[in-house]
């Protein structure tokens, strides 16, 4: 069990307008997110992660795994470097020139640091191939370190030249085969955003550099965003707004409201605009050599968890989705010296803290061990660091039996407190609540 007193979170007040380290800030999760101490920018568009954001991705890279093997997806991890010349093979040299990372070694070899794995995926199972076709359809994904070298990273997290990705491919032998692995894994992005309790819109899209005859955006509404979705406002159907007709929902007629978003995830069909060029080849039942269809998928791990402060949080105070707040339970017992922390003291704090810990996670359970401070101040703190729920040991605590005080964190602080007993508080927060979505549907037209 851990203290809150050992998590290393740094935290500082930003000043309006402040520029820190080179970057600027210009959103609340960027702003939220380095003030109480969870990110430390080191360059622009560059971040380290401190302990609560990591421990928030590991939750967040754990529930995408989840989400993935149930999908059939096989993990793997491919190397950060890919030769340059694969990528003048594709054509995505070219193309994205000016997006790429691009180093040299002492032989003067040739890389690119991959914002995307496609051509290192080809040359894969070009490598180990033909496959056959009753290899197919292959899954496999990996979540890793991306780069891209962006013109202006801004929005801290939402926008940087390093960040941290799932990505999978599909490997197939025929069009409706990737097309049936398209929609299970739109199914599973599906099961993601709902977990999170997040109103993710899948809306079809342009491929783009990556090509492909299908393509569709996962959009996260957010204030901040730098997309623009068309959202119905009577069946939540939504558009990309440059796609979207104009007047009403043609699903249900009604009226359509113009909203700014965030992609977290973008899936592809991608044909054969990668095998094709690298030979990446299956035997065909009639003997065959034929290039795979493949198809693309892409979450944003790091985006994904600054769109969901983004969206959740107020101005004032982190809010995240419950299934990967860095801690699910805060338990802040009595004020040193005070006539509480006689009856109900430290240690009976830390045992609270073992049943629960029992009950919830041992990995989801903090105590508060910053006992010289008032039950307030340390409450208003746990606020603003986004504690879905805090137990606290105050007055009722000197009761026999003991009740103590559990505080539910809302979008604009926590509701009234509810008066428990440790069997009580046990039952409550280890019952699985329903997720509910905190805005519209997920559909598209």
């Amino acid at each position: 069990m851990k203290y809150l007193s050992q998590i290393f979170h740094p935290v500082l007040t930003i000043p309006k307008d402040a520029v820190i380290k080179s970057t600027e800030i210009t959103c609340k999760s960027q702003k939220l997110l380095l003030e109480c101490g969870l990110v430390r920018p080191t360059a622009s568009g560059l971040f380290t992660l401190l302990p609560f954001a990591r421990k928030a991705l590991d939750r967040l890279e754990n529930l995408v795994h989840r989400c993935m093997e149930e999908a059939g997806a096989q993990r793997m991890s491919l190397p950060s470097l890919t030769h340059s010349r694969l990528w003048e093979k594709t054509g995505r040299m070219q193309d994205m020139d000016a997006e790429l990372l691009k180093v040299e070694d002492r032989h003067g070899k040739k890389y690119v640091l991959g914002p995307t794995h496609e051509e290192a995926i080809s040359d894969l199972l070009a490598d180990v191939g033909p496959l056959s076709y009753k290899q197919l359809p292959l899954l496999l994904y990996q979540i890793g370190t991306k780069y891209r070298d962006e013109r202006r990273p801004k929005h801290g997290l939402l926008r940087s030249r390093e960040f941290s990705m799932m990505d999978a491919y599909g490997a197939h032998a025929s069009a409706e085969c990737a097309a049936a692995t398209y929609r299970r894994v739109g199914e599973a992005y599906g099961t993601l955003f709902r977990t999170l309790g997040l109103p993710v819109h899948r809306v079809a899209a342009p491929s783009g550099a990556m090509g492909g005859s299908l393509s569709h955006e996962w959009q996260l509404p957010a204030e901040v965003g730098e997309d623009e979705l068309a959202v119905c406002g009577g069946c939540g159907a939504a558009a990309r707004a440059d796609l979207a007709p104009e007047g009403t929902c043609p699903q249900c007629g009604s009226g359509t409201e113009r909203v700014s978003s965030v992609e977290v995830g973008h899936t592809f069909v991608l044909g054969t605009r990668y095998s094709e060029p690298l030979r990446a080849n299956f035997t065909a039942p009639d003997a065959s050599s034929t290039p795979l269809v493949m198809s693309c998928y892409g979450v944003g791990i790091t985006r994904l968890l600054a769109a969901s402060v983004e969206a959740l949080a107020n101005d004032k105070a982190l809010r995240w989705p419950e299934a990967i707040a860095p801690y699910r339970v805060l338990i802040i017992g009595p004020k040193e010296g005070s006539k509480e922390w006689a009856a109900h003291g430290w240690d009976a704090v830390v045992g609270l803290g073992e049943r629960l810990s029992a009950a919830v996670g041992q990995d989801s359970v903090l105590l508060d061990d910053k006992h010289a401070h008032s039950i307030g101040r340390r409450l208003k703190a746990a606020d603003r660091l986004g504690f879905p729920a805090v137990v606290v040991c105050g007055r009722s605590a000197c009761q026999r039996p003991p009740l103590y005080e559990l505080h539910r964190c809302r979008r604009n602080g926590f509701q009234a407190a509810r008066l428990l007993t440790s069997d009580q508080l046990v039952a409550a927060l280890a019952r699985a609540e329903p997720v509910a979505q905190v805005g519209g549907g997920g559909g598209n037209y």
